[in-house]
């Protein structure tokens, strides 16, 4: 593997550069889009055959697996848990995920399906539905502030896009992408929402530490 890398290096240095690049975006961020603001150009480095044998050869040596999606113009690199185990989220970083996708997956049934199967929907309404879902299970709900911090985190991960406050309309536009829909699969779901009915959080416990659960990838 790495004897193919210093092969292509010699032969093509820009296009070593832009390898580099792009395994080091996917290291840091897990996910690109062909949206975001230099994307592009990596993902293009991710349809030459010859070149990302070597990056996938690369990842799997690491324990991911590299997930391209033309179709839905993103790729990303995911944990292969039977060697490296599930990742870990927080349980309010889980409950914003599950809204984002029970979100995503509502608005495919109903047709408002964007560019490359993505879905428009406010940071407003899905804060709503945050809240909807946290007082069933009777945790106390972030505020607004911290949820929609949560979301840009998803943002750095290329998993949703959220646009500039709208002063007029208070809310800012938000693109579920369906990369979600891989973070949060239908098994995650069902374990999170039995994780949520037998983990019931009583009031006086609600500052208590955070407990976490296993992600889905």
């Amino acid at each position: 593997m790495l004897a193919e890398f210093r092969d292509l290096e010699a032969r093509d240095p820009r296009v070593m550069d832009r390898v580099t690049q792009t395994i080091h975006h996917l290291l840091r961020h897990q996910f690109l889009h062909t949206e975001d603001r230099g994307s592009p150009p990596m993902l293009e480095i991710l349809r030459r055959p010859a070149v990302v044998a070597p990056i996938e050869r690369f990842f799997d040596t690491a324990g991911y697996r590299l997930v391209i999606r033309e179709s839905e113009g993103w790729a990303g690199i995911f944990p292969d848990v039977e060697r490296v185990g599930h990742p870990r989220m927080s349980v309010n970083e889980t409950m914003v995920l599950l809204v984002l996708a029970r979100q995503w997956q509502e608005g495919v049934q109903d047709g408002n399906v964007g560019d490359y199967g993505s879905v428009l929907t406010t940071l407003n309404e899905a804060y709503d539905g945050y809240t909807d879902l946290v007082s069933r299970s009777r945790r106390q709900a972030l505020r607004v502030e911290d949820f929609r911090d949560a979301v840009q985190d998803l943002g750095r991960r290329a998993v949703v896009k959220l646009h500039v406050f709208d002063d007029e309309g208070q809310d800012q536009e938000l693109v579920i992408r369906p990369i979600v829909s891989l973070l949060a699969g239908e098994e995650f779901l069902v374990s999170l929402g039995a994780f949520l009915g037998q983990n019931p959080v009583p009031a006086d416990d609600r500052t208590g530490p955070e407990e976490t659960v296993e992600e889905e990838r």
